[in-house]
C-alpha cells in the first residue's frame, strides 16, 4: 500500500507544475524558475543525504543534468508560460508516442498494432484540441513542448544505463545541483539582457513564497524522491499507469481552478485520448509487451 501511495504521488504533484506556473509566475524568467525548481531541491537532498560523485561518474552526471534538468527544465518552462496549462497536459498526454519512437530507433522494438492505433489516436486527438482552442496558441510553444518531450526521453535513456552503476539518491542530488547550476547563467543573461521585460526573480509575495516553496519542495525533491524510490519496487506497466495521472490532473485543474474552457466535443475528445491511452497500457499489460514508459525517467 505504501509503495502505491509513492508511486502515485510523484505524477499527481507533477500535474499541479503547469497551473501554478500560470496563477503565480506570469511574466517570469523561464530560466530563473528552472533554477528554483533544480537547485534548492538538490541542495535539500544533499542536507538530508549528502553523497559526493566520484571523479569518474562526474561525466555522465553532467550530461545527464543538462538533458534532464537544464534542457528540460527550460523548454518545459517556456512552454508551460505561454500555453495554458490544460493544453499543456493534453501535449503531455502524447509522450507514449514519443516513447514509441524512440523504442523502435533506439531498442529496435517493433510496436504492435494496438500501440500504434493508440498513438494515432493521441496525435489527431491532441492537433485538434491544439487547434480549436479558444486561446491565442503560439506554435514557438508547442515546439518547445515537443522539444521538452524528446530531451525527457533521450535524458531517460541514459538514466536507465547508469542508474545500475551510481546511486540513485547522488544521481538525483546531483544532477538537480549540477543541473541548476548550469541554468544559472542562462538565468542571469535572458534576465538582464532583455531590457529586464521580466519579473523580478524574488518573489514579492507570501503567496508566490508559497508557490516557490511548493515548487522546490513538492515538484522538486519529494516527487523526485518518491518517483526514483518506486521505480525498483513496481512494475513498467504499473509505473505507465500511475504516470497517466499528471497530464489528466493538469487538464482537469486548467479546466476547474484555472477557467480554461472546453466545449463538450473537446472534453469527448480528451477523454477518448485517456482511454485510448488506458486501452494501450492495458493491452501491453495483458501481453506483456515492452511499454513506452519503460525508457522513461522523469
Amino acid at each position: 500500500m505504501k509503495i502505491t501511495i509513492f508511486a502515485i504521488l510523484a505524477p499527481l504533484l507533477w500535474g499541479t507544475t503547469y497551473a501554478v506556473l500560470s496563477a503565480f509566475f506570469s511574466g517570469w524568467s523561464p530560466f530563473v524558475l528552472s533554477v528554483w525548481r533544480a537547485l534548492p531541491a538538490g541542495i535539500l537532498l544533499l542536507i538530508i543525504k549528502p553523497t559526493l560523485p566520484k571523479l569518474s561518474e562526474l561525466p555522465v552526471i553532467f550530461i545527464i543534468s543538462f538533458l534532464n534538468v537544464t534542457l528540460f527544465f527550460s523548454l518545459l518552462f517556456i512552454a508551460a508560460l505561454h500555453l495554458p496549462s490544460a493544453l499543456v497536459g493534453v501535449g503531455m498526454i502524447t509522450l507514449p508516442v514519443v516513447g514509441l519512437a524512440v523504442m523502435g530507433i533506439i531498442h529496435q522494438v517493433k510496436p504492435s498494432i494496438i500501440q500504434l492505433l493508440s498513438a494515432s489516436i493521441l496525435i489527431i486527438c491532441s492537433s485538434y484540441l491544439f487547434l480549436t482552442s479558444k486561446e491565442s496558441i503560439n506554435i514557438e510553444s508547442i515546439i518547445y513542448l515537443i522539444g521538452a518531450m524528446f530531451v525527457l526521453i533521450l535524458g531517460s535513456v541514459l538514466v536507465k544505463h547508469v542508474v545500475t552503476k551510481i546511486n540513485w539518491w547522488k544521481l538525483l542530488t546531483w544532477k538537480l545541483i549540477f543541473g541548476g547550476i548550469m541554468l544559472i547563467p542562462l538565468a542571469y543573461w535572458q534576465y538582464y539582457y532583455s531590457g529586464h521585460s521580466f519579473i523580478y526573480p524574488i518573489p514579492q509575495t507570501l503567496y508566490q513564497w508559497g508557490a516557490i516553496l511548493w515548487l522546490i519542495i513538492s515538484l522538486g525533491a519529494i516527487s523526485y524522491g518518491a518517483y526514483i524510490y518506486t521505480i525498483p519496487k513496481i512494475t513498467t506497466n504499473e509505473l505507465s499507469f500511475y504516470g497517466t495521472l499528471n497530464p489528466i490532473l493538469a487538464i482537469i485543474l486548467g479546466a476547474t481552478i484555472m477557467g480554461e474552457k472546453f466545449t463538450m466535443l473537446q472534453f469527448f475528445v480528451i477523454v477518448i485520448m485517456v482511454i485510448s491511452n488506458f486501452l494501450a497500457q492495458y493491452y501491453e499489460y495483458k501481453k506483456k509487451l515492452p511499454t513506452e514508459q519503460s525508457i522513461i525517467r522523469y
